[in-house]
């Protein structure tokens, strides 16, 4: 199966926003090749999962869990992605849609997200992942 990102927006965001979804889309692609390099680079120490049953994970836990083969992931699609920013930290809203491999079987996670972001020198970085998000306005 191929691996692959499909954005379901028109990806039409300038300056700062073509920034963060730029990162967003870097973030799938690593998720989808298990480059755990990558992730480690997007990723601040900070930064938590906190997966839809409220269970939080460190950046050492995700990762681990993705390079012990743990979770697979084949396809993501980004649908409609909010963004906000306010001067160093950024957020996107948006719902994710995961197909994924997890312990051999094969299920598609359709995902509420919320992504918080922060940049430091210049850069930004994910400090977290929120698939427990429940959509309503666009908040901070």
């Amino acid at each position: 199966m191929t691996k692959r990102v499909k954005l379901l927006f028109d990806n039409n965001f300038e300056n700062g926003e073509r920034e963060v979804i730029d990162k967003l889309i870097q973030l799938q692609e690593a998720l989808m090749f298990k480059d755990i390099d990558k992730l480690d680079e997007l990723f601040d120490d900070s930064f938590v999962l906190i997966r839809g049953s409220g269970r939080k994970e460190s950046k050492t836990e995700f990762l681990t869990d993705i390079s012990d083969d743990v979770l697979h992931y084949r396809e993501s699609k980004i649908e409609v992605p909010s963004i906000k920013i306010k001067g160093d930290k950024a957020s996107i809203i948006t719902i994710v849609d995961l197909r994924t491999c997890l312990l051999g079987v094969q299920s598609i996670w359709n995902l509420d997200s919320k992504f918080g972001l922060k940049k430091i020198d210049g850069d930004w970085y994910f400090v977290k992942w929120d698939t427990s998000y429940t959509p309503k306005e666009h908040e901070n």
